[in-house]
């Protein structure tokens, strides 16, 4: 095997470790989100779609925490926690968006129950979170 073949592999390798990592990281998060957004809308009595907003608030800083300290502990680049934080909750906006739309969609106009269509929208905005957090956020270069 060659040296740069080598690397090429190192780098997947790692990216494959940040991958299995950060949706472990995010099964946390789901079990989080959801647990909020049933409680606050089953016991509080909070419309389904502001107990979401909530959860995924809540959700959002634990899941920066463990991914800060447990995800990308090895890789990240020398950047102050602040200035971390501010581009995970950025990314986590165009997320939260992409979550509360895709959740209203499906209750609102699909009737699909609400514990359901959330777990869908976390599937479709941790793909795309992912991606942008490695990169931008955490700063890993591949």
């Amino acid at each position: 095997m060659t040296l740069r073949n080598q690397d090429k592999k190192s780098r997947l390798s790692l990216f494959a470790k940040h991958a299995a990592k950060y949706y472990a990281v995010g099964a946390s998060g789901v079990l989080v989100n959801l647990g909020l957004l049933y409680y606050l809308t089953e016991y509080v009595g909070l419309w389904y779609f502001l107990s979401y907003t909530l959860a995924i608030s809540v959700s959002i800083t634990s899941n920066f925490v463990l991914n800060k300290f447990w995800t990308f502990t090895d890789s990240i680049d020398s950047q102050r926690i602040i200035v971390m934080y501010v581009k995970f909750v950025s990314v986590s906006m165009l997320g939260m968006a992409v979550q509360l739309g895709s959740i209203y969609v499906l209750v609102e106009s699909l009737t699909v129950y609400y514990m359901l269509a959330a777990l869908i929208s976390i599937c479709i905005a941790g793909a795309i979170n992912f991606i942008i957090n490695r990169r931008w956020t955490f700063g890993v270069k591949f």
